[in-house]
């Protein structure tokens, strides 16, 4: 078994490391991988593509716990924008960020006009998906518009990720194997 450093300090912190997301996997295995999904889910499907390719998670499993892990956090944030607009709490974080009522209109047009777009754009936007997720429920857009954007997108997002960390771990695997058979031969050439 191959031992990660844990560091408490930097989850305290609130900046996780890529040991101790690891680490905390290996350890709670699915049980910890919704909330992590829920809190990073780009880099954990990548992750949960990695142990499903060492044998540690199943594929559909991981994956749809993942796929609940996106979702559900996106509903949140969707139905902030939709119910909280009037808000002072709102008010407040869109004026932080520069969105005014001219800007408004813009919104409304991408999410009405361009939706699938703007959700795929939305979702890749690191940093900025939970405002773009936030502005759809500004802008009223309907709950039914908004998964049949969401859905299809998050499912094909985390399917790629999680292929990527499956290829990317097996790729790594048998390059290990092919230096390891390499450094054997030299050694009994020697």
């Amino acid at each position: 078994g191959h031992k990660f450093e844990f560091n408490r300090r930097s989850i305290l912190a609130g900046t996780m490391s890529l040991n101790a997301i690891t680490e905390l996997i290996l350890q709670y295995r699915y049980w910890i991988l919704f909330p992590l999904a829920c809190v990073e889910g780009p880099v954990i499907a990548f992750i949960a593509g990695m142990f499903v390719a060492g044998g540690y998670f199943n594929p559909i499993v991981a994956y749809t716990i993942l796929i609940f892990g996106d979702i559900i956090p996106d509903t949140g944030y969707y139905y902030l924008g939709r119910f909280g607009q009037r808000g002072p709490l709102i008010k407040r974080y869109l004026g932080r960020i520069g969105i005014t009522e001219e800007h408004f209109d813009v919104i409304h047009r991408l999410w009405h006009d361009h939706g699938i777009k703007t959700m795929f754009f939305s979702k890749l936007a690191y940093g900025l998906s939970t405002v773009f997720l936030v502005s759809a429920g500004l802008v009223r857009m309907s709950s039914r518009k908004f998964y049949l954007y969401a859905i299809p997108v998050t499912l094909l997002q985390y399917g790629v990720l999680m292929l990527l960390g499956y290829y990317f771990a097996a790729s790594f695997v048998l390059v290990t194997d092919i230096l390891t058979d390499v450094q054997i031969f030299i050694a009994s050439i020697a």
